[in-house]
C-alpha cells in the first residue's frame, strides 16, 4: 500500500504543529511575573534618567505594563491558530496617533514591547542580558557631560546702540552674537545669544543703560548644534 502525502498536507502538519494549544498555567504565571519585574526594571531606568521638565508618572506606567500585554499576546498567539491569524489582522488595521516628542520616549516604548514579544517567546535569558546592557548603557550616557548650551539675552529698549551693549559684554569675556534686531516706535528689542559662566553681573550694567526698560537672560533647553 502506498501513502501519497501532498505538498499541501505536508506545509499543514508542520504549520499546525507549531502552535501549542496546551500552555500550562504555570508557564503563563512564570512568563507574566518575569515580564512585570523586567517591566519594574524599565519603569525605574526610566524615573531615574529622565530629563524632561514635567514627568508623566502615567506614561511611565502605561509604557512599562504594555510589555505584559505584549508577552500574553505572544503567548496567545503561540497556543491557538485562530487568536494568531485574528492578532494579525487586527493589529494591521489599528493606527496608534500619539505624538512622541522625545525620541529618547520612542527607545523605552520599543524597550517595552521588545521585553515583552521576548519573554512571550520565552526567550527569558535574551529579556535578561538586554536589560542589563540597556541598563548599564543608559547610566553610562547619563554621566557623560553635555556641552553647556547658550543663553538667550533679550534686551526691551527705546534709543539704544548695540555698541552700548556690546561694550559691556566685551567687558566681562562674554561671547556674544546678535541673533535678532526688532525696532519699532514705541519699544524696540535686541537678542543676542550668549556663552556665559558663572558672573552674570553684566545684567544689572545693561539694565542701568540710559532707555533700557528690562533686560532678560533666558537659557535654551534643546539640543547642541556644536
Amino acid at each position: 500500500m502506498i501513502l501519497k502525502v501532498t505538498f499541501d498536507e505536508i506545509f499543514k502538519d508542520s504549520f499546525l504543529n507549531n502552535f501549542s494549544s496546551n500552555i500550562s498555567t504555570v508557564t503563563i504565571c512564570t512568563t507574566l511575573i518575569y515580564t512585570f519585574l523586567l517591566s519594574l526594571f524599565v519603569f525605574f531606568i526610566y524615573k531615574l534618567t529622565t530629563k524632561n521638565v514635567i514627568y508623566s508618572k502615567k506614561f511611565n506606567i502605561s509604557m512599562s505594563l504594555m510589555s505584559i500585554i505584549t508577552a500574553a499576546i505572544v503567548l496567545s498567539m503561540q497556543a491557538n491558530i485562530t487568536v494568531s491569524l485574528g492578532m494579525v489582522g487586527a493589529l494591521s488595521i489599528v493606527r496608534f496617533r500619539t505624538a512622541i516628542k522625545e525620541p529618547r520616549d520612542l527607545l523605552f516604548l520599543f524597550w517595552s514591547i521588545s521585553n515583552g514579544i521576548i519573554i512571550g517567546a520565552q526567550v527569558y535569558s535574551m529579556a535578561l542580558v538586554l536589560a542589563i546592557v540597556l541598563g548599564i548603557a543608559m547610566l553610562f550616557y547619563e554621566i557623560i557631560p553635555e556641552k553647556r548650551l547658550p543663553y538667550l539675552l533679550v534686551i526691551y529698549f527705546k534709543n539704544v546702540k548695540t555698541r552700548d551693549i556690546e561694550i559691556i559684554l566685551g567687558s566681562h569675556k562674554v561671547k556674544y552674537k546678535l541673533k535678532s534686531e526688532n525696532l519699532s516706535s514705541n519699544e524696540s528689542s535686541y537678542i543676542y545669544e550668549l556663552k556665559v559662566k558663572k558672573d552674570k553681573s553684566f545684567i544689572e550694567e545693561i539694565l542701568k543703560i540710559k532707555g533700557v526698560n528690562e533686560v532678560n537672560l533666558l537659557s535654551q533647553d534643546g539640543e547642541s548644534q556644536y
